[in-house]
């Protein structure tokens, strides 16, 4: 006679409790790290925009700037025409704005000389002839996630840190060099 399962056994509930563990020590990494993937990508948009400007400065020999909105998140170029910035077309689109969940933080230039953490008052110019703002732009994803973007003011170049960098430590820095 023949004794009808009611249940599974003590092994088939360790296999797969075992094959659960390892599906999450796997996964679990890459789903924590979406927030650094979010940065990196916010980083790479903000860091393209600006060398675009950068280029378009010296090329056309205009006057351009990336003008930042830091409560909505958003960012766009303006270029002069006659004595007034108005928005600026390039490749790739006007008004951007950072991914979800990724804010700035604060934006400092040399000409504010203080860090701004809301408005749409704060932007970085692109001279004709290759100089731009020296700025440091802070995004997060949360309170414990910084990435620093940081202008070179003789280069147009956009150094990217992992971490939250003042801007007197970036100035620092390029004066070593």
């Amino acid at each position: 006679m023949r004794r009808e399962s009611a249940g599974f056994t003590l092994i088939e509930l360790l296999v797969v409790i075992f094959l659960l563990g390892a599906f999450l020590s796997v996964a679990m990494p890459s789903l924590l790290r979406t927030d650094d993937m979010k940065l990196r990508s916010a980083s790479r948009g903000i860091v393209t925009t600006i060398r675009h400007l950068y280029s378009k400065a010296v090329f056309e020999k205009r006057v351009y700037r990336l003008s930042f909105n830091i409560d909505t998140g958003e960012y766009w170029p303006e270029v002069m025409e006659g004595n007034r910035f108005r928005a600026a077309e390039i490749s790739g689109g006007g008004r951007r704005e950072l991914p979800r969940g990724v804010s700035f933080s604060d934006i400092q230039t040399e000409r504010t000389q203080r860090k701004i953490s809301s408005g749409s008052d704060v932007f970085i110019l692109f001279l004709p002839t290759g100089a731009v703002d020296s700025a440091v732009i802070h995004i997060s994803a949360d309170r414990d996630s910084f990435f620093t973007l940081s202008t070179n003011p003789y280069t147009g170049a956009t150094k990217v840190f992992d971490e939250y960098v003042e801007f007197s430590d970036r100035l620092a820095n390029v004066a070593e060099r």
